[in-house]
């Protein structure tokens, strides 16, 4: 089995497109379903099996029983959502189930779920990989995420091997390119549960597997301490501002029609033409802004707006000049915020932008996307200082002596901050807020020991949060010394 590398010709030469053709051997082409699009024959995906084929370990396949006991994922179904939690099962998407914070939006009717609703959710211990879409990309279920309704579009694995140390394998380059290569479609591209099962695996030494295992499960410990400390943070906010739970359902003012079945619904409510602010846009307007305000104005501190606290700012944009990690600085995209750990991250070039310094990161300040998704937040951690971070992501800093970054952040991801940053939300295929919205967000002034015992919580969960990626990222580069040495 060899395959070769050749360069061809440049096919524009004006526009400096080049192009790199490679043969692979016929028998890669039967073992591999006869396929013929290039991406599944492509060079990476040969060298991550040419490097397990020159190791001296025994490799298995991860259907094989030693490997897992069971790989599945689950058919499409309808879903029907109800307001009312206490009729439903909280619902993850594929991108939710891998996030850092999973949140719980949206539930499946109790009623109208999936006879085998059971087999949705997921055990501690199982391997979730996105198979449709972004595919390979892995979650290890812990206590936090199981009691989750998940999509089909994640591929559950029941580990026979240390879930970890699995885990590390298939977070490795080694095992994305062999999944990436297993990937079909052409609009939306997907993984079928035979593709899992052939996946080779390298069996290493059991105490190298328990050791991989173990250093997973202590980075995922990590991340679960940080969730709780933001949920810790956001108990303190409500108690040590006096702000109650705010639930919309209580918003006056809004006729909520729905049809005989209770399939639709409409809010409905009226505006004065003096309080349009020249927005006709509904969402502006919204009740639930208003009495989320009036609400704040019942707690225990002064409310004044964000500008008066921090500095908000958006970067310019930019042509962007990627080069390899060596030559390069991490940048930070909008996607990246709410995941668990940024996945392919890319690397600005330092020569090739004049002032690189304007899009620079600082620890302490807390970050919020403004474009796309909008309102999630976090505080910069030590490991992420002078990161790049695009012009799709609002800067705030917080003024010295006056505010907390990590109260502010705590404040925005509470209802309290989401709903306002909702009802500034302008564009029509995409989502955006200015620095000037941002500013205008109505905040409680709360005493700046108020506001450490608020916030603090919440700079050490971020600070967990990478701490966890580290430690994650020196098992998977001790997997791939010991196959590849």
């Amino acid at each position: 089995m060899t395959a070769t590398v050749t360069p061809l010709e440049r096919l524009e030469p004006e526009a400096q497109l080049k192009v790199q053709g490679f043969s692979a051997s016929l028998k890669w082409v039967v073992q591999g379903d006869c396929r013929l699009d290039a991406s599944f024959h492509a060079d990476e995906a040969v060298s991550a099996r040419r490097t397990l084929a020159e190791s001296d370990v025994q490799i298995i396949t991860l259907g094989d029983s030693r490997a897992s006991s069971e790989i599945f994922n689950m058919p499409r179904f309808k879903r029907i959502y109800t307001s009312d939690p206490s009729r439903g099962y909280p619902y993850l998407g594929a991108s939710d189930a891998i996030s850092f914070r999973p949140e719980r939006d949206r539930f499946i009717a109790m009623d109208q779920a999936p006879r085998d609703r059971h087999r949705y959710f997921a055990k501690p211990g199982w391997l979730l990989i996105t198979c449709s879409g972004v595919v390979g990309r892995c979650a290890l279920v812990t206590k936090r995420l199981e009691r989750f309704f998940l999509t089909h579009d994640l591929m559950r694995i029941v580990p026979a091997l240390p879930g970890g140390y699995l885990y590390v394998y298939m977070s490795s380059w080694i095992g994305q390119a062999l999944m990436a290569k297993e990937q079909y479609g052409m609009t939306v591209t997907h993984l079928e549960p035979q593709h899992f099962a052939n996946l080779p695996v390298p069996l290493l030494s059991a105490p190298s597997q328990l050791a991989m295992h173990e250093e997973i499960l202590r980075a995922y410990a990590l991340r679960d301490e940080a969730n709780n400390l933001l949920d810790e943070a956001q108990k303190h906010l409500h108690q040590g501002l006096g702000l109650p739970g705010f639930d919309a359902s209580s918003v006056p003012n809004i006729t909520r029609l729905e049809d005989e079945n209770q399939t639709y619904r409409c809010n409905a409510f009226s505006i004065r033409a003096w309080d349009l602010s020249e927005r006709l846009d509904a969402s502006f307007h919204n009740p639930e802004a208003k009495a989320c305000v009036e609400a704040m104005h019942k707690g225990r501190f002064p409310v004044v707006q964000l500008g008066s606290l921090a500095r908000c700012y958006v970067p310019p944009r930019f042509r962007r000049v990627y080069v390899s990690a060596k030559h390069g600085v991490p940048f930070l995209q909008g996607s990246h915020v709410p995941m668990m750990k940024p996945y392919d991250l890319k690397h600005l070039s330092r020569r090739a932008h004049a002032d690189l310094s304007r899009w620079i990161v600082e620890q302490g300040w807390v970050l919020l996307t403004c474009s796309g998704t909008i309102g999630r937040a976090l505080v910069v951690p030590r490991a992420l200082d002078g990161w790049a971070a695009s012009q799709h992501i609002e800067r705030i800093i917080a003024h010295e002596g006056r505010a907390n970054p990590g109260y502010i952040a705590a404040f925005l991801m509470s209802t309290y901050g989401q709903v306002q940053l909702r009802a500034k939300v302008h564009g029509a295929v995409v989502d955006e807020i200015t620095e000037a919205d941002t500013a205008a967000i109505w905040v409680p002034d709360a005493p700046l020991a108020m506001q450490a015992r608020i916030g603090t919580p919440v700079v050490e969960a971020f600070e967990k949060k990478e701490e966890a990626n580290t430690v994650e990222q020196a098992a998977i580069r001790k997997l791939e010394e010991e196959i590849c040495n």
